[in-house]
């Protein structure tokens, strides 16, 4: 059963809307809604920018000459004293309607000086800059109205949404000031950029009523071929203006898609629902809901209820039972803090309960108290971080009842703090950890030194800040060393197995064996590590490697007297350099060159006689080129054809295709990164760790905790299982407080 909303003032969103007929579509309420929302944004973005005036015309004027300055200061000055009048004529100017009939240009032409010139060039400006930003959400709603308007047969003022609308009706308002021409280009300067130039979530939400009507859920605009040649057909059902047209895309009948209640989505529609909510003007009831939620504040309720102070005295006492506790608070709700309240309040009056918590206090604490009990649900967060988040649920109340602004002002310590403890504590799954004990201590500081300043928040959040950072330096470190060796280790695993398959089934001479072994697959290992697999540098060592092989064997017949004969010079001088360039010990590399050539010329003189007497014409021409030759690079390539190199080929082959079948089993969102609760065996808990490196070549998925030291690695088809099953499961990374914030106004608006 969902929650219902009630409105009790104007200005409200209006959700007693299913109540109506269902089979007649209210345009009217359609309307009223989407003009409310108008006003009560613009409204709020006007005010702030009034309110912070001082500060943003010092920034704007920071560079301008002495004599600005100072009438910016009047300027201030006189926005104080006139700021009732200036938002109620801002308002005026926004709902007056519009006759594009009266409106319309006279015949006769009329002089315009100056100041009004400047003026119009200025909310033109404005206007151009506005369009560029949202110009596609303006266009959208312009269009959905006209839609409307065919649909109910009514003429609506669409221009009161238009931007240069806002615009003027911003110059109208400021006719309540007697200001000079500079002064006003000022203020469209401000306007411009504090409240124009943010408006694109306004036209958003906006859309949103018509969509969630069913007004258009889809509009598509299609560019119209002008070029005579390529006429579109006249008689076409669409409706072409100016070479765009304009088409709903999907329609569905609104009146079975009718949106019944309003669920806030932009910040400043959350800031508006819960600032409503919190000072009485609505109410809500259904299942889950408090009792609280549904009581009207009276006058009343300031007589026989207890004092903000004493309620503020009662929980903090309260909260200093929090200290160092070692009991779980993840059952401790809002019902449990108002009876210890009651408790409290009596046991200070001997024992006799003659008040009660004011309506709109009780509602705060129950407010919050659906917060932290969507905490508890978050799974995000560990069952240890979860603990101690919930023993700030005291200290975040009495913000709540102090400061509205805790749910609309996204840099708040009090949240902020809340949601860097969640983040500190991303890895932590045990109290023996020594980040879990910093955070400990961080928070029996606010239980000890919060009263009503905000400051023991400040200084929360200050030690967070410097906590991640700490821990974030040294895990990365700890990480880059762990990659590396892994890397490393990846890496001579892999020149080992091209090795093995190159070298099996050879015979290699011992003096040469250092070689082979050693130097050339330390070399092998940098190339892989520095260029990676697919790489020209990597296939050129395998190359080489192959002809070196190939060059080292037993020579039986006269062909390959001749190959060695002629490629073993420029081969050894190609090893030497790929060797060179490795940066190991030169005068070993020395040696062991000067071994492999010594090898290569016994080989050639202990099988040369045995070809002295091998007829000239059946020798190799003189213009014949080497292997080692880029035009021979094929012939490198090829194998004694052997059943074994036969099946070293499939296997490598097939382990290939075996790897790249698992990872594309994983999810697109995996990568390196991402934390996830993983499953360590069936009679062990689970761990929460971050991927740090994917082995694509073997599919093999390596884990750090939270120190950046690797705790397990898993193969990506095991792992891909373990999602499937929920096994395993990636943890969401998320703010803490709005994302109990959301799961509390979803279950009263949705």
């Amino acid at each position: 059963m969902s929650a219902e909303i009630l409105s009790l003032k104007t200005g409200e969103q209006d959700s007693t809307e299913s109540s109506r007929n269902s089979s007649e579509y209210d345009y009217d309420a359609l309307l009223e809604s989407v003009f409310n929302r108008l006003s009560v944004q613009l409204l709020q973005k006007v005010s702030l920018m009034l309110n912070n005036a001082d500060s943003s015309l010092n920034a704007i004027t920071e560079k301008e000459e002495e004599g600005l300055k100072s009438q910016c200061v009047e300027l201030v000055q006189s926005l104080r004293v006139e700021r009732g009048s200036i938002d109620n004529a801002f308002l005026t100017a926004i709902n007056d309607k519009i006759d594009d009939e009266e409106k319309a240009q006279d015949n006769e032409l009329s002089l315009i000086d100056d100041d009004e010139m400047e003026e119009m060039v200025a909310i033109s400006s404005m206007y151009s800059n506005a369009m560029n930003l949202y110009g596609q959400e303006v266009n959208n709603l312009q269009a959905r109205f006209e839609y409307l308007e065919l649909s109910c047969n009514h003429k609506l003022s669409k221009k009161l949404l238009d931007p240069r609308h806002i615009c003027e009706a911003f110059q109208t308002a400021l006719k309540q000031l007697d200001l000079a021409l500079e002064l006003k280009l000022l203020m469209f300067k401000l306007f411009d950029i504090e409240v124009n130039s943010r408006l694109g979530e306004m036209y958003k939400s906006l859309n949103q009523l018509f969509i969630n009507a069913g007004i258009m859920p889809e509009i598509v605009y299609q560019a119209r071929n002008l070029d005579p040649d390529n006429a579109v057909d006249e008689n076409k059902n669409q409706q072409d203006i100016d070479g765009i047209s304009v088409r709903q895309a999907k329609y569905y009948d609104p009146q079975n898609n009718k949106a019944e209640n309003f669920i806030p989505r932009s910040n400043d529609e959350i800031s508006y629902f819960i600032s409503q909510f919190m000072n009485g003007f609505t109410t809500a009831t259904g299942e889950g809901i408090p009792d609280s939620f549904s009581m009207i504040p009276t006058d009343k309720d300031n007589h026989n209820c207890y004092s903000r102070k004493e309620l503020m005295t009662s929980l903090s006492k309260l909260q200093s039972k929090f200290i160092n506790s070692k009991k779980a608070f993840d059952k401790i709700g809002a019902e449990q803090i108002k009876r210890a309240i009651i408790a409290d309040m009596g046991s200070r009056n001997g024992g006799a309960v003659t008040k009660k918590v004011h309506t709109l206090d009780e509602r705060s604490i129950d407010f919050v108290g659906m917060m932290f009990s969507a905490i508890t649900k978050d799974e995000s967060i560990s069952s240890v971080i979860n603990n101690l988040l919930m023993r700030l649920q005291i200290p975040v109340i009495k913000v709540a009842m102090l400061d509205e602004s805790l749910f609309s002002n996204e840099q708040h310590p009090a949240r902020e703090t809340l949601d860097l403890i969640s983040q500190a504590g991303k890895g932590i799954t045990a109290k023996e950890n020594e980040v879990y004990n910093q955070l400990n201590n961080i928070v029996n500081g606010i239980l000890q030194k919060y009263n009503i300043d905000i400051a023991s928040f400040e200084r929360a959040a200050d030690a967070l800040h410097k906590l991640i950072k700490s821990e974030q330096e040294m895990a990365a470190e700890n990480e880059r060393t762990e990659q590396r060796e892994i890397i490393r280790q990846h890496a001579r695993n892999v020149v080992l197995t091209e090795m093995r398959y190159l070298t099996s089934n050879k015979k290699l001479p011992k003096n040469v064996q250092p070689l082979i072994l050693k130097h050339y697959p330390t070399m092998m290992c940098k190339r892989y590590i520095k260029h990676g697999k697919e790489s020209s540098e990597w296939l050129l060592s395998v190359m080489l490697l192959k002809l070196l092989m190939k060059c080292l064997q037993p020579v039986n017949t006269k062909q390959q007297w001749t190959m060695l004969k002629h490629n073993y010079q420029p081969l050894i001088e190609a090893v030497n350099d790929e060797l060179y360039e490795t940066q190991q010990d030169r005068a070993e590399i020395d040696a062991q060159i000067s071994a492999l050539k010594q090898t290569f010329l016994k080989m050639l003189d202990e099988y040369g006689f045995k070809l002295v007497e091998t007829s000239k014409s059946a020798q190799q021409p003189t213009n014949s080129m080497p292997y080692v030759e880029e035009q021979n690079i094929t012939a490198a390539n090829e194998e004694f054809a052997t059943g074994e190199h036969d099946k070293e080929t499939a296997r490598i082959k097939e382990q290939a295709r075996i790897a790249r079948d698992k990872i594309s089993r994983l999810p697109s969102s995996l990568h390196p990164g991402v934390w996830f609760e993983i499953f360590n065996g069936e009679d062990k808990p689970v761990r929460r760790l971050k991927l740090s490196v994917v082995l694509t070549e073997v599919a093999r998925l390596i884990f750090v905790d939270c120190h950046g030291v690797k705790v397990i690695e898993k193969d990506a088809g095991d792992f891909a299982n373990e999602l499937a099953n929920q096994r395993s499961k990636p943890i969401a990374d998320h703010s803490t407080f709005e994302h109990a914030l959301g799961a509390v106004i979803h279950k009263l608006a949705a």
